[in-house]
């Protein structure tokens, strides 16, 4: 009985563990590529940084951050932030696929000012 007991408990430390490191791997990962965006040395390498990044933005929109406390009105928010942050990669894949890497690196460096607005509110 006390082994069952232990191995709920142990689950339920891991299941809580996993839903709040989730949104974490996310912005993880899109920290690292806004690195490689912001070092590419080919319009090719940075497109490929910006499918990464858009992939893992996209991800972490969906899933609701535990600092939310479940509060649909602040996801909503959340979600529409997400979104701006993607809206701006894309228009720099844009601009990388033009061969406009400098405008396509300047673009991706207003996502430090978004990062600072969207963490103070949602993080």
């Amino acid at each position: 009985m006390k082994c069952v007991k232990w191995a709920i408990a142990l689950f339920s430390l891991a299941f809580a563990t996993v839903s709040v490191a989730n949104v974490s791997i996310e912005m993880f990962q899109m920290n690292r590529q806004v690195g490689q965006l912001l070092n590419a040395d080919s319009a090719e390498a940075f497109q490929q940084s910006t499918d990464k990044f858009i992939e893992a933005a996209n991800q972490a929109k969906g899933k609701m951050p535990r600092s939310l406390n479940g509060d649909q009105n602040k996801f909503s928010g959340y979600q529409q932030g997400m979104q701006e942050v993607i809206d701006v990669v894309s228009q720099a894949k844009l601009l990388a696929e033009q061969g406009k890497l400098t405008e396509a690196k300047a673009t991706v460096a207003q996502l430090n000012a978004l990062k600072k607005l969207y963490h103070s509110e949602y993080k």
